[in-house]
């Protein structure tokens, strides 16, 4: 009895639905089971390497190096912190001039030499070379300004370290 009629026909064709549906849901679970398969095997075949070992091991690995590295980055930048800081008071920057004292003594026998580190502290050694004597003198040089009075000369070797990268360096040419 079906919804309260009496039809013997419709029984028959509920069951033979519900037997088709049956089939289908079957031939379903079949397919889906066949294609579980396939995507199982393809991924058993990617996650082995060429030595079968499996990558997701591999995977693990290279990320737990990948941890080692960071942590060796960053102890790395805290060194390079610490050497530009100690960087920063020694001396890099240098001035050099040569000249002349004196009209009748050539050749350029006198100079002046100016060494800063990085923050421009340092200082300026001035050598006055005459026939008879030779004078050395050394000035203080703080921030970039020499507290005494300067010569032209050492004027000048002070600006040249002062504008002096430390970068590239020439050899002085031999003349």
């Amino acid at each position: 009895m079906f919804f309260g009629l009496n039809l013997p026909g419709v029984e028959v064709v509920m069951a033979g639905a519900a037997c088709i549906i049956l089939v289908l849901l079957l031939v379903c679970i079949i397919s889906l089971h066949i294609r579980l398969n396939r995507v199982t095997r393809q991924y058993t075949f990617f996650m082995q390497d060429a030595t079968g070992e499996s990558v997701e091991r591999k995977l693990r690995e290279d990320v737990a190096k990948l941890h080692q590295v960071q942590e060796l980055l960053a102890n790395v930048r805290s060194e390079q912190q610490v050497l530009l800081q100690v960087q920063q008071h020694c001396f890099q920057k240098i001035g050099f001039v040569k000249y002349n004292a004196f009209e009748n003594i050539g050749n350029k026998l006198s100079f002046a030499f100016t060494v800063l580190d990085g923050k421009n502290d340092g200082f300026c050694l001035s050598s006055v070379y005459g026939r008879n004597e030779s004078r050395i003198f050394a000035k203080e040089i703080r921030n970039g300004h020499c507290l005494y009075s300067m010569s032209m000369e050492e004027q000048a070797s002070l600006e040249q370290a002062l504008q002096d990268t430390g970068e590239s360096r020439e050899e002085p040419s031999r003349e």
